[in-house]
């Protein structure tokens, strides 16, 4: 018997990656910046690998910025109270070149802190929530959740007006808890009740906020434990004081950036730094991004991509000259309409995104964007093929770089690319197929 052999222990902490010999690849520079954006532009992935990842990382961190011209752009768009242009508006930002962690962070919290045009109604409200996230997404967690509980986009998604005083509203106190700060199973439907009791008071004032002291109860409420004279401001603190404050926000930023079902240590260790960090985000983002655990090969593709990505990433990849009003149409078809999540939860993402009535248009969408590309617009973005098997390696090397068990996919496409009447073809035909295939659809 030959002398036993160990395996590497698992990444559950967030120790610095340490890459060795070629680990730092093609497959690891387009897996940073599809988790950390919307995936590469041609090329770019491969000029990372000119320096190392942490340069790789930096720039993420550092970017160029969005146009300030495009920025404030959207304003003028937005009296007619129609929500399409502010949609593809932010779907121009998403695909675009200025910031492209940031507005995953942007998204991301629009996914958490969900608020709805559907019930709110008011586009230039909803713009002033993206803003906010946009704006204070990166920085300390608290400050956000307390700038995001004043946002009358908020108030008027959970009802923050009835909520007075002898008429307590527990809507916005039960997703403070439940889903935007402590999570299910960390605290009781009487600290709800209490809570709610202290949040009377805060509404709005047309599109602003506002306290109306005579509606907040300003009498001893118990919650979580301590009894006190809570003010709105007072008891966010304090249920943000919660040791289950930090490790619910630090899963959540995990779950964006590594896997969707993060290890408790993993998490423990997340939520750890977090709070070290005096509950900066960004400063937690740049230390996951940075982490065995975000380079782990076993985290890579591990999740179904949700449509606002999916299309960000087949966009930026070949670069698809499609108007960012047909994207986020596109997105909508798959279930993810920018400005409308579907409850107080968000989008459920993960298998959900795939069902009958949205595997259709996520079939459709690249395959139609892709028949507006020109051939020589592809070779561009993927290289120009010498032969037809070549074709096909370059469709799916330049699009699934470093694809775990790829032998048959790369084997079907070779079968139908060899059929093609021309080189161009054959790389077009090639290029669909790897679009529309299962292992696409993972990010």
């Amino acid at each position: 018997m030959g002398p036993a052999t160990t395996s590497s222990p698992p990444a559950i902490d967030l120790r610095p990656w340490e890459p060795r010999g070629s680990q730092w690849d093609l497959a690891a520079a387009t897996h940073l910046l599809e988790r950390g954006g919307f995936g590469p532009r041609p090329g770019q992935a491969e000029r990372l690998l000119d320096g190392d990842h942490h340069e790789a990382i930096d720039g993420l961190l550092r970017p160029a910025g969005h146009d300030p011209r495009f920025l404030s752009g959207i304003s003028i768009l937005l009296g007619a109270g129609d929500l399409e242009p502010l949609a593809a508006w932010w779907m121009g930002l998403i695909v675009g070149d200025g910031d492209p962690l940031g507005e995953r962070l942007t998204l991301m919290w629009h996914d958490h802190f969900a608020t709805s045009d559907e019930k709110v109604g008011d586009p230039r409200l909803m713009h002033g929530q993206n803003r906010l996230f946009r704006e204070r997404g990166a920085g300390d967690f608290r400050a956000l959740c307390h700038a995001a509980a004043k946002d009358p986009c908020m108030l008027k998604w959970l009802d923050g007006d009835l909520n007075r005083a002898g008429h307590p509203n527990e809507n916005f106190a039960r997703e403070v808890m439940e889903l935007f700060v402590l999570g299910i199973g960390n605290y009781t439907e009487h600290d709800i009740l209490e809570a709610a009791r202290a949040f009377s008071g805060w509404g709005t004032k047309g599109r602003t906020f506002r306290f109306r002291e005579r509606y907040h109860d300003a009498g001893e409420k118990t919650v979580l434990g301590r009894t006190a004279r809570f003010s709105p401001e007072e008891v966010l603190d304090w249920i943000l004081e919660q040791p289950a404050a930090a490790r619910h926000v630090a899963r959540r930023v995990l779950a964006e950036f590594v896997t969707s079902e993060p290890d408790p240590a993993l998490v423990e260790a997340a939520a750890t730094r977090l709070v070290e960090l005096g509950w900066n985000i960004e400063g937690l983002v740049d230390g996951v991004l940075r982490s065995a655990a975000f380079f782990d090969p076993a985290h890579r593709r591990g999740r179904i991509a949700g449509p606002v990505a999916l299309i960000a990433r087949a966009t930026r990849r070949l670069d698809l000259g499609a108007p960012p009003r047909d994207l986020a149409w596109a997105a909508a078809e798959m279930g993810q309409s920018l400005f409308r999540p579907p409850s107080v939860k968000g989008w459920d993402g993960g298998e959900v995104w795939i069902n009958a009535g949205t595997w259709t248009a996520r079939h459709n969408a690249p395959l139609d964007a892709l028949a507006d590309l020109d051939d020589d617009a592809l070779a561009a973005a993927l290289g120009r093929p010498d032969s037809r098997g070549a074709a096909a390696d370059l469709a799916l090397d330049g699009l699934l770089p470093g694809l775990a068990d790829a032998g048959e996919l790369r084997a079907a496409l070779q079968r139908e690319a060899s059929s093609a009447g021309s080189l161009a073809d054959a790389l077009r035909i090639a290029t669909a197929l790897v679009l529309v295939s299962p292992d696409y659809q993972r990010i």
